[in-house]
């Protein structure tokens, strides 16, 4: 820690000026002026989602038209710039809009390293080895707001959805309690089975139901496997994350014949976000309790 006393006594520094540098010395330097809005640009979908839910819009999302499909709210404004793939975003057009902050997910593209020499940079895990990511998720909003001066805001956001979580764990006794088996298709054969690691199995566990798979996941808290793999699971009640499989799958003999399937044990729910942050957790909640029909 430097010596203030000597530094003062190096410089000569009047009253005034040492009032100043004792000021700066302590305290950490805003984003901003209290008065101006933040210009930030986001790489990661579930920042840009969490920004949103701190009540601050990003100036630039990677891939914003695709977001509006994929994590579909909060939405975005329609005057979002486009930044780019989330994994190799337009550096040019990063570094002409000067943002006064970049957010990213740390481990995943372009390395903070060289995003700091734009602008400064939160790289913030989410997804990996600790496998805990509503967890992250949560510490990850509060060190945004803390970065932009929102604390109370992110506060009372998590508080608000703690609460629902723990409404919903209610409402939730009314399901029969079968395990789920939460899947997306990736082709018409192929499936991604959401496991331990994940963040929707974080929400089940909250929530007071059994997710049924119980194979390896990687990092994100995921498996890809082949049709088979529901067969595996005859007790479970399958949840399909739209879109729904390319072509006539449905109608086809060979899904009709998987046993959950067979038992009418299937719920189709809307596009959220498998890789997202806490909203995609609370919108996950939410459309699996309306899937579910449970009043």
């Amino acid at each position: 820690m430097p010596d203030l006393n000597a530094e003062i006594s190096k410089h000569h520094l009047t009253r005034r000026q040492f009032a100043a540098a004792l000021a700066a010395f302590v305290l950490p330097t805003p984003l901003l002026a209290a008065t101006e809005i933040p210009k930030i640009a986001v790489l990661d979908w579930g920042w840009a989602e969490s920004l949103l839910a701190l009540e601050l819009a990003p100036m630039a999302v990677a891939e914003a038209p695709l977001y509006g499909n994929r994590v579909v709210v909060p939405a975005l404004p329609g005057d979002t710039i486009d930044l780019g793939l989330r994994s190799w975003p337009n550096m040019e057009l990063l570094r002409q809009l000067k943002p006064d902050l970049i957010l990213s997910q740390a481990g995943y593209g372009v390395s903070a390293t060289r995003l700091e020499e734009i602008a400064p940079t939160l790289a913030l895990p989410l997804y990996g080895a600790e496998r805990q990511p509503l967890q992250a998720a949560e510490k990850a909003m509060r060190m945004i707001a803390t970065r932009i001066g929102r604390e109370t805001t992110a506060q009372d956001y998590l508080q608000r959805s703690y609460d629902r979580l723990d409404a919903l764990r209610q409402q939730m006794k009314a399901y029969d309690g079968r395990p789920l088996l939460i899947i997306k298709f990736a082709d018409d054969r192929v499936i991604d089975i959401y496991g331990a690691g994940g963040l929707f199995d974080d929400i089940l566990k909250r929530i007071g139901i059994t997710n049924a798979w119980d194979g390896p996941t990687n990092n994100w808290g995921f498996a890809t496997a082949g049709l088979e793999a529901v067969a595996r699971y005859p007790d479970a009640h399958v949840v399909i994350i739209e879109p729904a499989p390319p072509g006539t799958l449905l109608e086809s003999a060979l899904w009709k014949a998987l046993p959950p399937i067979r038992a009418g044990r299937v719920t189709m729910i809307p596009p959220t976000w498998v890789f997202g942050a806490f909203p995609s957790a609370m919108r996950f909640a939410e459309v699996l309790k309306s899937g579910l029909d449970l009043a």
